[in-house]
């Protein structure tokens, strides 16, 4: 399991790097999008899996919608989320509506509303990160012009790869105290405490290399290592009530891109928000 999942990241991460890093922010948006779309679908198959009654199928309208959410916003920087909900939420309950009509669907006040949340959590989590991506102002690296939004996202994968790494190599080593084991029994309080002290670390740099005041900096670190944490732990919980272990397998080793990007779901607004109240 850790060759698969080292091999997945010598993979991944020059190639995550390298959209990050191309100018304009367009390859980035398009890369969100996808991983938006693949979430979406990853969301809705796991539903197949669920044993309530009757059986909800969130709406498919509401989560490609949602996925397009990335690329809208790269677009139109200044359109809002309603512009693309309510025409949506229209199509969609029109179809719903249709559907149990002809007797074939009679759990529309499920299917809309496992789509709105599916299309909010993925689709618009997802965009934050194009947002960030979205400062096109000059800034150096290792004596490299690039865009300034490219350094607050590349700050944001750093305090999540490396918390997340050090919660993984501390957790094994000397992890005793299980953090929650009814929704992840493999997590612990020291790897927790090492997520979360790594993240400091990095957001404290940030201060230094970014030139962000320390108080926002040290706050952006803080932020993410613990809503990257709840991410994770809120995944393992839906992942639970639907009756998966996983929602796909399209990264080895890491599991579906859902089971990947949850921490990121979670953090990258708080850090939109940090950037943009301290920069």
């Amino acid at each position: 399991m850790l060759r698969t999942r080292v091999l997945t990241a010598l993979v991944g991460i020059p190639l995550a790097l390298a959209v990050v890093f191309a100018p304009g922010g367009g390859l980035m948006a398009f890369a969100l999008t996808l991983l938006a779309l693949l979430g979406a679908l990853e969301y809705r198959r796991a539903y197949l899996h669920a044993d309530w009654i009757p059986q909800p199928r969130p709406n498919l309208i509401l989560l490609l919608a949602g996925a397009c959410l990335p690329l809208l916003v790269w677009r139109f920087p200044q359109a809002s989320l309603a512009s693309v909900l309510l025409p949506a939420l229209a199509a969609a309950s029109l179809y719903e509506l249709a559907r149990a009509w002809g007797g074939r669907r009679l759990s529309l006040a499920a299917n809309l509303g496992h789509g709105v949340f599916g299309m909010l959590y993925i689709g618009w989590l997802f965009s934050f990160g194009a947002q960030l991506r979205g400062d096109y102002a000059p800034a150096v690296l290792w004596g490299w012009q690039v865009e300034r939004g490219a350094l607050w996202v590349l700050w944001l994968l750093a305090m999540l790869w490396l918390g997340d790494s050090g919660a993984y190599f501390v957790g094994r080593a000397i992890g005793r105290r299980k953090l929650a084991p009814t929704l992840s029994p493999a997590k612990t309080v020291e790897g927790a405490l090492a997520n979360l002290a790594l993240c400091l670390l990095v957001g404290w740099q940030g201060c230094v290399a970014l030139g962000l005041p320390l108080g926002w900096a040290i706050a952006g670190g803080l932020g993410v290592g613990v809503l990257g944490q709840l991410g994770d732990l809120f995944e393992s919980a839906l992942k639970r009530a639907v009756g998966v272990k996983d929602f796909g397998g399209v990264l080895p080793g890491h599991g579906g891109v859902l089971d990947r990007f949850d921490s990121f779901l979670f953090s990258a607004p708080w850090v939109w928000w940090i950037v943009q109240n301290a920069s």
